[in-house]
C-alpha cells in the first residue's frame, strides 16, 4: 500500500509538468495578443482627463492606427518620458507614444515609426514681466553712483545751511527763512533741492545780494551733478528692462530656466550657460513660474502652446519662434516587428488625410 502511495506521488511533479506545459503557451499567447502601449502626461499629445482616462493629439492618433491594424491594445502608465522609453528599452511595453523626440542618444537604445510631426523647442514666460526691485535698487550704488549721490547730498546740506545763515535775518519778510535752526535748516535745504533741480516753486527766496550769488553758484555746480545722476538713474532702470526681458533663446543666459528630466529642452538648455532647474514633470514648472521662482520654461513649443491657450490663459505666454527642431515618432524595442506595420500605416494616413483631420482637431492650423 505504500509502495503504492509512493510510486502515485512520484507521478505528482510529472503531471503539474505537464499541465503547466500544455497550460503555458495558451498564457503567453493571450498575452501576445494584448499589445502594450507606454504613455505619460504630455498635454496636449496625452491628456489624462477627470475620467483618469487618457485622451489627446497621440491617443486619437493611435486609436485610429490600432482600429486600422485590427490590434487589441492596454495601455501602461508613466509618470515621465525617460520612465515610458525605459519599459521601451526592458520590454515591458510594446510601443510608447506621445510628443517623443526622434534624437541619436534615444535612436542607440530604442527603434522609432516614420516622424509624424515635426516641431521645435518653445519658451514660456510670465505674461506681466516681474522686476527684481532688489538688483534694480542695488544698482543703484555702484561706486561712480554713490560718489555723484554723496556729493550732491553734502553739496545741498552746505548750501542750506549757508542760505540759512545768509537770509535768516530777513525771517519777517514773507517768502523767507525762519530764524530758528529748526525748521530754518530744513527749509534751507529744500530750497537747495528745488533750485538745483530747476524746479524753483518761488516759496523760499533769498532776498540778499549774497543769497542770490549762492544760488547762482547752486545752479551752475549741482545742476550737472543732479542730471548726470538722472541720467544714470534712467540708464539703470532701461538696462533692467533689457535685461528681464525675454525673446528667444538668446535672452536665457544666467537665467533660471525650467526644463524637464531627460528631455531634449534639458539638453538645450545646458549648453546656453542658463541656470538650469529640472523637473520630474512638467506641471511642477508651470507652479514654480507662477510663483516667480523661475525666468522661463523651455519645453516643446506645442505643449507649451497648449498650456498657455487653457489653464495658463492670460497669466503666461509663448515667446518668440521654434527653435531646436524636433520629430516626434512612436518608439518601439529594437528590431521589433511591428514598426514596419505602423509605418505603413502612418504614411496611408497622411496620405489619406486621416492625420490632418486628427492634427486639426487638437491644434488647427498650428503646425
Amino acid at each position: 500500500m505504500d509502495n503504492l502511495f509512493r510510486r502515485k506521488l512520484g507521478l505528482f511533479p510529472g503531471v503539474v509538468a505537464g499541465l503547466l506545459f500544455f497550460a503555458l503557451p495558451s498564457a503567453c499567447h493571450a498575452d501576445q495578443d494584448v499589445l502594450l502601449v507606454g504613455i505619460s502626461p504630455c498635454p496636449p499629445f496625452v491628456i489624462m482627463n477627470d475620467n483618469h482616462a487618457p485622451e489627446g493629439f497621440s491617443i486619437d492618433l493611435w486609436q485610429a492606427i490600432a482600429e486600422e491594424l485590427d490590434l487589441n491594445y492596454k495601455y501602461i502608465y508613466s509618470t515621465a518620458l525617460a520612465g515610458k522609453l525605459d519599459d521601451v528599452v526592458k520590454g515591458r511595453v510594446h510601443a510608447a507614444i506621445g510628443g517623443i523626440s526622434v534624437t541619436e542618444e534615444r535612436e542607440k537604445i530604442v527603434d522609432f515609426t516614420y516622424a509624424y510631426y515635426h516641431t521645435g523647442l518653445g519658451i514660456l514666460v510670465n505674461a506681466k514681466r516681474k522686476w527684481s526691485v532688489g538688483k534694480l535698487f542695488a544698482s543703484f550704488f555702484s561706486h561712480s553712483k554713490l560718489v555723484v549721490l554723496i556729493s550732491f547730498i553734502v553739496f545741498i546740506v552746505c548750501a542750506g545751511h549757508i542760505v540759512w545763515l545768509v537770509e535768516r535775518r530777513n525771517s519777517s519778510e514773507k517768502k523767507s527763512f525762519n530764524r530758528n535752526y529748526f525748521p530754518g535748516i530744513v527749509e534751507g535745504m529744500y530750497w537747495a533741492i528745488v533750485t538745483a533741480s530747476t524746479v524753483g516753486y518761488g516759496d523760499r527766496v533769498p532776498r540778499s545780494w549774497l543769497g542770490r550769488l549762492l544760488t547762482i553758484l547752486l545752479i551752475i555746480i549741482t545742476l550737472p551733478l543732479f542730471a548726470f545722476f538722472i541720467a544714470e538713474l534712467s540708464s539703470d532702470i532701461t538696462l533692467h528692462e533689457l535685461r528681464t526681458a525675454i525673446n528667444g533663446p538668446q535672452d536665457l543666459f544666467e537665467k533660471k530656466v525650467g526644463v524637464v528630466d531627460g528631455t531634449t529642452s534639458q539638453q538645450y538648455v545646458r549648453k546656453i550657460n542658463a541656470v538650469v532647474n529640472s523637473f520630474d514633470m512638467i506641471e511642477t514648472a508651470y507652479l514654480w513660474l507662477a510663483a516667480d521662482r523661475l525666468d522661463a520654461i523651455v519645453f516643446d513649443r506645442p505643449n507649451l502652446l497648449y498650456y498657455a491657450r487653457n489653464a495658463g490663459k492670460g497669466s503666461v505666454k509663448v515667446v518668440g519662434k521654434p527653435f531646436s527642431p524636433q520629430d516626434y515618432a512612436i518608439a518601439v524595442p529594437q528590431d521589433s516587428p511591428l514598426r514596419e506595420r505602423l509605418n505603413r500605416v502612418l504614411l496611408s494616413m497622411i496620405e489619406n488625410g486621416k492625420f490632418d483631420e486628427i492634427r486639426a482637431s487638437w491644434f488647427g492650423a498650428d503646425l
